[in-house]
């Protein structure tokens, strides 16, 4: 007698194992669904802050365009190429070939 309670005793502990195992098994995909969620989330928030990152600064230049003239002229003389009347500009350009075009020596 004591030799059949202790199968059942053993019977009911594998069947808990074997529910507990199932519903893990269950549940795997929703975890692993979460934690790509979850990584997803963390790459979005990085990307807006670098757009309001980029923002601040656009704004930035923005107000210096329509309260600095010296900042006007910089970006006039640097970026665009303009000059004052009667100003000689000099432009120099890199003469160097790029190493795969050089001659061998």
């Amino acid at each position: 007698m004591n030799f059949w309670v202790m199968i059942y005793r053993i019977g009911w502990i594998a069947l808990a194992i074997l529910v507990v195992i199932a519903v893990i098994a269950m549940f795997i995909p929703q975890i692993s669904q979460y934690n790509e969620l979850h990584r997803r989330e963390a790459a979005i928030q990085e990307e807006i802050r670098l757009e309001e990152e980029i923002i601040k600064h656009l704004k930035s230049q923005q107000d210096k365009l329509r309260t600095d003239p010296r900042f006007v002229e910089k970006i006039a003389r640097e970026e665009l190429g303009y000059a004052k009347p009667g100003e000689t500009v000099f432009r120099f350009t890199d003469d160097e070939a790029p190493a795969s075009n050089r001659p061998p020596r």
